[in-house]
């Protein structure tokens, strides 16, 4: 609140009413609005002030008396002070002086209506001064204190207790004493004037007059006296003076011949005779009916006219009150209200107790229309939506026509109904259309139109005819909280608004108008309101998204928020981010609001239960996605230094970053006061095993492509005929073929390596950038999951690859019936040992071709099986080794052993020991002489064989 006002300066200090007043001082108000109470001396100027600046008001006075404060009252400030005193001068009225107040003018006319020799002119009226000075207008002295010092004296010359003291301090307080002395010869000669001058000049100027009265009285009275037959004793004296006045009365004759005559007819009648004086009488009622007759119509006429010209003075002088019927019904169609209300104010003041009967007329029919208007007022608060302004508008209108009860709360509880019913009006539309009873392009529309009041919004986008579009529009339940948020946001802050102007009384206070009645004892009722507004709200949102969290609900109460049926279009949890950052906003926009936080708590509940929900869908969902990547295996390799990986493990990495990436939001805390959903244990541990699910999907989807049915590969040939692989073509039988499924299990053996080594590295790092719980449990557990894929894998492999070759070396070796124990001299390595180095080569050529790293632990496993069935073979000789059948046999595990020994290992080794052990000795010098040339000739004759196995690559 502001500073109060405060005044410092006045011009001028005194006047009389009606002057102009300068004031000045410091903060007078904001504006003209602003300025709410004007007092001069306890007089209310406030509708005679001109606000100017803060610092500058204009006013003119009102009838303000003696000396006082000029006080300042702004909406802004309150009752300021003052530090200057205003004096307040009264002046003497007369019929003719112009004067900005009413004045009593009885003691100017009072004493002079009964007097027939009065002034007849206005002029004539006028106050004079007894000293025969000028009369001061200013009185320098209140009523109060003049009483104060006279008591019982008055300063008018028509009264008894007339008092000269008085009189000079009231019309001569500043009039100088050599003037006060002319006065005072004026008064004497006056005085004098009177009693001597006065009575003979009169008699002078007006002594015919006098005369001609005189005659008339005489002849009146002859007259009398000959109808009375009066005898007077002085006849000479008389009938002289008869004689006289006679010729000077012009109605002497008319008189005597009248009253002769009148005697006479009496005397013929035999009646009695009448009284003069009572025939006078007589004659003069008849003279005045002869009047009336003779007048009568003109003197209607004139009574008629003067009739019409009063009214029309009355209509002319009233003609507010009589044109206010049908002028506050133009302005109510042009819609100025305040017009209207100033208006009645205006009449309600001059005339509500008025006792003519065509004011009451009038004024009966003016209250008739505003009982019109607060209802068409009424109507028009209720109808909604509308603006704050507007409601603010017709609570203040309604507030200053005194309409009964409080428009203020009325026009809340209307609006907090209003909301929730269109709540529920949005929910039953989008449940039908979920179920499919309503065409979609019907919500269009009528989406459309519902949003033309609140501006622009989520367009709810449908389509009716395209059906591979409809799977990408999002779920009725998404629609559906975005148009609670919306309606929520625009239409909320209104109702919070209006309540908190309601118990402030700043509804009507903020215009300018009359204070408002408040009951504290509602303020209780209105944060209920919004409580269960809120609330409502809430639980509309989590009956959509959340239904299982409704089961404490009454029956009742959960029918209410209606049921949904579950959703199944594909990627409705992409939609649910945009759901949290939905209710996150709406929860900001009422914090700052600054709505209190118990009656939030419910939205903290549900943001906390909606973004619990967004991570369990959106990890199930990416899991789901994970575990189907087999369908878009096109078996094309990305070679690197480590080998060759498919786009699988990229796909894989990208859709558990993308999945990570729409939960970065969800997951942190982005606005103050927010639930922190990984402090509780029982999130962590759900947390950890979606993520750890999601991350082994993906080893089931390696699984899915390692152990693949014959169905699915034929599918896989057809679908992928055009596909090529990036690998040597003399691997496969043609450009265009499928790699074989030895082929196959190598590339997802290596997909599962590099995913092992490097995705999952980098995956865990993602999860601790944004905050995950327990990054290094998710990691191990994963891990597990490949490691038991990758020797499930290499088993598979090995076994495939190494059983021909083992099963080939026994039918190799007794090609051609031989026998150990009766075979010719040795002329070199025999060809089942060729054989089997062969396809040692060929394992060696598709492991290098497609993953080196694997090289030594897949020739490893060859030559441990090589070397087992090797001395299985060489054990089982029933008869024995010839000479020449142990050189030989020495010979081919020779080649062996040389051939394959960049991966021989102590269980390689001891195989063949324990073959050699088998065979005997070479005895003789020529034979090991023998086995050394034929070991040569091996060499020479295999050396690019050989150098296939060779530990160094860099060499071949």
């Amino acid at each position: 609140m502001k500073s109060p006002p405060k005044v410092t300066g006045l011009s001028p200090k005194e006047g009389i009413p009606g002057c102009k007043v300068t004031i000045r001082g410091e903060n007078l108000g904001t504006s003209e609005k602003d300025l709410e109470g004007l007092t001069i001396c306890g007089a209310n100027c406030l509708l005679l002030a001109q606000w100017i600046s803060p610092s500058k008001i204009v006013c003119q006075t009102t009838n303000c008396k003696g000396d006082g404060e000029v006080i300042v009252t702004t909406k802004s400030g309150g009752r300021g002070t003052c530090t200057v005193r205003f004096r307040g001068l009264q002046i003497l009225p007369n019929a003719v002086k112009e004067c900005a107040i009413w004045m009593d003018e009885s003691s100017l006319f009072g004493h002079r209506l009964n007097n027939r020799t009065g002034p007849s002119s206005p002029m004539a009226s006028q106050r004079e001064d007894a000293l025969g000075l000028k009369v001061e207008t200013a009185v320098p002295l209140s009523d109060a204190e003049l009483k104060a010092l006279f008591p019982d004296g008055s300063s008018n010359l028509a009264l008894r207790n007339f008092d000269a003291g008085r009189y000079l301090v009231e019309s001569h307080s500043s009039t100088s004493f050599s003037d006060l002395k002319k006065g005072l010869k004026n008064l004497r000669q006056q005085s004098s004037s009177i009693k001597t001058e006065g009575p003979q000049t009169f008699i002078k100027a007006n002594l015919s007059t006098f005369m001609n009265c005189q005659d008339i009285l005489a002849s009146i009275h002859k007259g009398l006296e000959v109808h009375e037959n009066i005898v007077h004793k002085d006849e000479g004296v008389e009938g002289s003076t008869s004689k006289g006045v006679d010729s000077l009365n012009p109605f002497s004759e008319d008189m005597l011949e009248e009253g002769e005559n009148a005697e006479e007819d009496q005397e013929d009648d035999g009646q009695e005779k009448i009284p003069t004086l009572q025939k006078l009488e007589n004659l003069l009622i008849e003279s005045n009916e002869n009047a009336k007759t003779i007048f009568e119509t003109v003197l209607h006429r004139k009574d008629r006219a003067d009739s019409t010209r009063n009214a029309l003075n009355v209509l002319n002088r009233f003609k507010f009150l009589f044109h206010l019927p049908i002028t506050m019904e133009r302005n109510i169609k042009k819609g100025d209200y305040e017009v209207v209300i100033n208006d009645y104010e205006r009449a309600r003041q001059l005339f509500s107790s008025s006792q003519v009967p065509a004011f009451i007329k009038v004024y009966q029919d003016v209250e008739e229309r505003v009982v019109k208007f607060r209802n068409q007022l009424k109507k028009k608060l209720m109808q909604l939506p509308s603006s704050l302004d507007d409601q603010k508008r017709l609570i203040r209108y309604l507030i200053e026509l005194n309409a009964e009860g409080d428009p203020a709360w009325d026009c809340i509880v209307n609006q907090q109904q209003w909301l929730v019913n269109l709540l529920n009006t949005y929910k039953d539309e989008h449940i039908t259309l979920d179920k499919g009873n309503v065409e979609q392009e019907h919500l269009k529309i009528k989406g459309h139109h519902r949003r033309q009041y609140s501006g622009s919004g989520i367009q709810i986008k449908v389509s009716a005819t395209d059906a591979s579009e409809a799977r990408f529009n999002p779920p009725q339940n998404v629609l559906f909280l975005e148009e609670l948020v919306q309606l929520l946001d625009l239409s909320f802050p209104d109702l919070w608004r209006l309540g908190q102007s309601y118990f402030k009384a700043s509804i009507v206070s903020e215009a300018g108008g009359k204070e408002m009645k408040i009951d504290r004892t509602k303020e209780k009722g209105f944060k209920t309101m919004v409580t269960n507004t809120i609330e409502h709200f809430a639980n509309l949102v989590r009956a959509a998204f959340l239904p299982d969290t409704l089961v404490g609900l009454e029956p009742s109460e959960r029918a209410k928020l209606g049921f949904w049926k579950e959703t199944n279009q594909e990627g409705s949890g992409a939609w649910l981010p945009q759901c949290v950052r939905s209710v996150r906003g709406i929860l900001g926009s009422l914090m700052i609001l600054e709505v209190p936080a118990n009656c939030l708590d419910v939205l903290h509940s549900l943001l906390a239960d909606l973004r619990i929900h967004c991570m369990h869908t959106l990890f199930q969902e990416a899991t789901e996605d994970i575990q189907n990547l087999h369908t878009r295996e096109t078996w094309v390799l990305q070679m690197d230094e480590h080998g060759g990986i498919s786009a699988l493990p990229a796909l894989f990495e990208s859709l558990v970053i993308d999945t990570l990436q729409h939960l970065k939001e969800v997951v942190s805390r982005v606005k103050q006061g927010e639930l922190n959903i990984f402090a509780d244990y029982d999130i962590q541990r759900m947390t950890v095993e979606l993520a750890s699910e999601m991350i082994k999907a993906f080893a089931v989807c390696l699984e899915q492509l390692a152990f693949r049915g014959q169905a699915e590969a034929d599918y896989q040939k057809q679908r992928l005929s055009e596909a090529q692989m990036c690998i040597p073509v003399s691997l496969f039988q043609s450009e265009d073929s499928l790699p074989s499924n030895e082929q196959c299990l190598v590339i997802v053996l290596s997909n599962n390596s590099h995913v092992s080594q490097y995705v999952i590295p980098n995956l865990m790092e993602e999860f601790r950038k944004h905050g995950y719980p327990n990054v290094q449990e998710i990691e191990n557990v994963a891990l597990e999951a490949y490691v038991e894929l990758d020797e499930k894998i290499f088993e598979a492999y090995c076994e495939q690859k190494t059983e021909p070759l083992v099963c080939a070396l026994e039918p190799g070796m007794n090609m051609g019936h031989f026998e150990w124990h009766n075979c010719s001299i040795p002329s070199g390595v025999r060809p089942y040992v060729k054989t089997a180095l062969m396809s040692a080569v060929a394992i060696h050529a598709e492991i290098n071709a497609i993953a080196p790293a694997f090289m030594l632990r897949v020739m490893t496993k060859v030559l441990e099986s090589i070397a087992e069935e090797i001395s299985r073979l060489t054990s089982c000789a029933m008869e024995g080794y010839s000479q020449a059948g142990a050189l030989q046999a020495r010979l081919d595990l020779a080649a062996l052993e040389e051939a394959l020994s960049p991966y021989r290992n102590a269980g390689t080794s001891a195989s063949f020991q324990e073959a050699l052990s088998a065979v005997p000795k070479l005895m003789r010098k020529e034979d090991r002489e023998l086995l050394e040339k034929l070991l040569a000739k091996f060499r020479e004759e295999c050396g690019f064989l050989l150098q296939c196995f060779t530990s160094d690559p860099s060499s071949v």
